[in-house]
């Protein structure tokens, strides 16, 4: 009872010292079987008393090669501590501390082991012995820094004597670093400035302020020259220095002093000046104007402060002076006149000098001088139109009508154009001036020259010779037709009726016209053609018209038969529509077919439509026929379908006609869906690229009008237009074709292989489907294919066909020529 009971006695103080220690206690026995394992050692290494006990420590935390036994007989001394790899139950890896000591119970020894975990204690070791040399590195650099700084860094004690000093000290002073330690700064000081340093001092030294930023003073360099240095200055209370930065100035105050005279003697131009001076930022507003300049506006200054340029600028003037600013801004200067607008709506003639503001080579604004000439203008301008105008009508006379026509030809000689010149004369004005007297016949002059500026364009030019006779130029001519159109109009324009007196009564004009270069090279000679072939109209009867050769004359007359039988043609319907197939490149099949209209023509037989639709376009039966082929080609879509044929799209062609701001087209195309049946998603519009620019804003929104209703857009002939990017974004479009042009050497033109690879991958980056148009080998289709284009067509796969040859093509599911297999 003795025995255990002192045995007892020894395991409750062992259980003591294991559960309430402040390191991991173990204790274990010579097979290093754990016997006990207190809270701290659950800490350190994760196991749960629990589960520790009876194990092995080395299966449990990898504390090995303890060799108890041989350390038992060795004995152990309970002070030495020594450091050991371990393992957390997670198997993290652990540096710990271990001492051991052995306990003799009854027979048996154990061994208590106390450990304290030190991973955390050795890496916060390495990180200070890191920080202790990264501290080292940026001190080092710290004084790399302040001995090649260009600025004075320095400590002042409170004696005001220098206690450090950087290097810099010998480029601003003249004095080494070395010669400055102890030296008082003020001896440094200006003798003129050593007040206004010494209080400055003062202040920071008797806790007045704890930082001056900055101050300047004047300083003395060795040599004795004078220095101008800017401080900063902070005091240090724990240590009670001055800690200073001082910067050399000197060249800045005198660049300041230079400046400022340079910008005194500038407002004194600037202000005394007696044209007005103004200058204006980059983007164009007011930066500062002179009186002279408020005078000339009608502005106040304070009005001005807030005005831009173009505010100031009459409206027909804005181009020419957004030009000039513009290459002012890219620093060219210019001199040129224009038309000022007043406060007060006025306005006034201009000669401005604009020249570029620039800053550090960057052109920053704009400044200029502005001159009211006016009066010299007016003047000038009296004077040119007396001797250049009609008196009567406030046409061109036959001076100004001479320089005209050089003008035309100059202007086509260069372009390769053609210029028009008419020669009309009014019918039966005689018996207007005979009956109602000759301020009648003024009074219809004057209206016939309204009527004829009305009919032509701005760049033409309408000219009086004289009595009845009126002569207008025509530059920019294209062909002969051109003419045809616009001597039509005037024809018509001019048998108006006409109010003289209360009596309605009509003239008539004959027109002859000749054209540069075929009929004259210079205006005598035109004018002179013109003129015979104004007569032999005038001998065919009043209201009718001549070119000058009768070659020319006989094609005219065939054009008009041809006008004639185009409208019969509508109406005895011998116009019909053909289809030819678009094949899905990677399928093979027909998914779609391109409607194209053909005229059987009684006598030509088979016409196609690049002969007939200018004409029609022309005179004015494009939208007629337009609608015509919409209507017939929505109606054998539905017959197919209804035949039991797969569903296709089928694209129609639309004339930028068709789309001006005046048509019916929206109308036209959901009158034809409703009328057939057909549904929205089998029809395709097509438009061409040049076309697209004809009328933007009325074409975007007839085409969003027209895809609002289901049809689908495409854009036809891409490529060989000029539209932009930005219009593109815009445009309501799911299909753009490439023209046959660029398809055609594709496999031998380098240059029309990157456009069309171009065109297909801005295509499907933009989610538009593409289609290759005039398809003629399977080169190109191998080509397409490889670069991923969506489908094609083309008289290689099958030409356009009549619509019963459609319906069995579709029946087979493919164009006739299509490759089998082309992959």
């Amino acid at each position: 009872m003795k025995l255990l009971e002192t045995i007892e006695n020894r395991e409750a103080l062992l259980d003591a010292m294991v559960h309430n220690a402040l390191d991991g206690i173990i204790v274990i026995d010579a097979h290093e079987i754990v016997h006990a394992w207190n809270p701290e050692a659950e800490r350190i290494f994760g196991w749960p008393s629990e589960e520790a006990v009876g194990k092995a420590l080395n299966a449990l935390v990898g504390l090995s090669g303890l060799s108890m036994g041989k350390r038992r007989d060795a004995g152990f001394d309970p002070s030495k501590r020594m450091h050991a790899a371990a393992r957390h139950k997670d198997g993290k890896p652990l540096t710990v501390e271990l001492a051991i000591a052995s306990v003799d119970v009854g027979a048996q020894t154990l061994f208590c082991i106390a450990i304290r975990d030190m991973t955390l204690a050795m890496v916060a070791e390495a990180r200070l012995r890191n920080n202790h040399a990264q501290l080292k590195q940026e001190l080092d650099a710290c004084q790399r820094m302040l001995d090649t700084t260009p600025d004075v860094i320095c400590a002042i004690n409170a004696s005001g004597a220098f206690v450090q000093v950087s290097a810099a000290s010998q480029r601003l002073w003249g004095y080494a670093a070395t010669e400055l330690i102890g030296r008082p700064a003020f001896e440094l000081v200006h003798p003129e400035d050593r007040k206004k340093y010494n209080d400055t001092i003062r202040r920071l030294c008797l806790g007045e302020t704890t930082s001056i930023q900055p101050f300047e003073n004047r300083f003395v360099h060795q040599d004795g020259h004078p220095i101008h240095v800017s401080w900063t200055a902070n005091w240090s209370e724990s240590d009670q220095h001055l800690y200073c930065v001082a910067r050399d100035i000197t060249e800045l105050r005198h660049s300041t002093r230079r400046l400022a005279e340079r910008e005194q003697r500038f407002e004194s131009l600037f202000e005394h000046h007696p044209d007005g001076v103004f200058a204006f930022d980059i983007n164009g507003n007011l930066i500062s104007a002179n009186k002279a300049f408020a005078q000339l506006t009608g502005y106040s200054a304070a009005e001005l402060s807030t005005m831009s340029l173009r505010a100031m600028v009459a409206p027909e003037s804005l181009k020419i002076v957004d030009q000039h600013f513009i290459e002012a801004t890219e620093g060219n200067a210019s001199s040129f006149e224009t038309m000022g607008l007043r406060k007060d709506h006025s306005k006034y003639d201009a000669h401005i000098t604009v020249v570029p503001i620039i800053v550090d080579d960057a052109v920053v604004g704009v400044h200029g001088v502005a001159r009211d000439v006016t009066h010299s203008k007016d003047y000038e301008r009296r004077i040119e139109h007396l001797a250049t105008y009609d008196g009567l009508t406030g046409l061109p006379n036959r001076n100004l009508l001479d320089d005209r026509i050089k003008h035309a030809i100059v202007q086509a000689e260069r372009q390769g154009g053609r210029v028009g010149v008419l020669f009309l004369d009014l019918n039966r004005f005689k018996i207007v001036n005979d009956s109602l007297g000759h301020d009648k016949g003024d009074i219809l002059l004057r209206i016939m020259a309204d009527r004829l500026k009305q009919c032509i364009r701005e760049s033409d030019t309408v000219a009086r010779l004289g009595g009845d006779e009126f002569v207008i130029v025509l530059e920019d001519v294209r062909s002969p037709e051109d003419v045809i159109g616009i001597a039509r109009n005037l024809l018509t324009v001019i048998e108006k009726p006409v109010t003289l007196e209360g009596h309605d009564f009509s003239v008539s004009s004959s027109i002859g016209c000749s054209l540069y270069p075929k009929d004259g090279n210079d205006a005598a000679t035109l004018l002179r053609n013109a003129d015979l072939a104004m007569y032999e109209a005038k001998a065919s009867g009043g209201g009718s018209f001549r070119f000058y050769k009768a070659d020319m004359n006989e094609r005219v007359k065939a054009r008009l038969m041809h006008e004639r039988q185009l409208r019969l043609a509508l109406e005895r319907e011998e116009l019909v529509v053909y289809y030819q197939p678009r094949v899905d490149i990677n399928s093979n099949k027909i998914v779609g077919a391109e409607a194209l209209v053909r005229w059987h023509h009684p006598e030509r037989g088979l016409v196609p439509p690049n002969e007939f639709i200018p004409l029609a376009e022309e005179v004015g039966l494009i939208n007629e026929l337009g609608e015509w082929v919409l209507k017939t080609a929505c109606q054998q879509n539905r017959f197919w379908q209804e035949a039991g044929l797969p569903g296709l799209k089928v694209s129609v062609n639309l004339s930028p006609y068709q789309l001006a701001p005046d048509s019916t087209i929206t109308h036209a195309v959901r009158k034809s869906l409703t009328q057939s049946g057909l549904d929205a998603r089998w029809l395709e519009l097509e438009i061409t690229e040049s076309s697209l620019m004809q009328n933007v804003e009325s074409t975007l929104t007839k085409l969003a009008e027209i895809r609002d209703a289901g049809v689908s857009i495409s854009i036809d002939d891409f490529g060989t237009g000029y539209s932009s990017l930005s219009y593109l974004r815009r445009l309501p479009v799911d299909t753009l074709k490439i023209d046959q042009s660029f398809i055609r050497d594709i496999s031998g033109s380098r240059d029309d292989a990157a456009i069309v690879s171009a065109t297909i991958a801005l295509a499907h980056t933009m989610q538009l489907k593409v289609v290759a148009e005039g398809v003629t080998s399977e080169e190109q289709i191998r080509f397409l294919e490889e670069h991923d284009c969506d489908e094609m067509q083309g008289f290689f796969l099958s030409p356009a066909v009549p619509p019963d040859e459609m319906q069995r093509l579709l029946h087979r599911g493919r164009a006739p020529s299509v490759p089998r297999a082309h992959r």
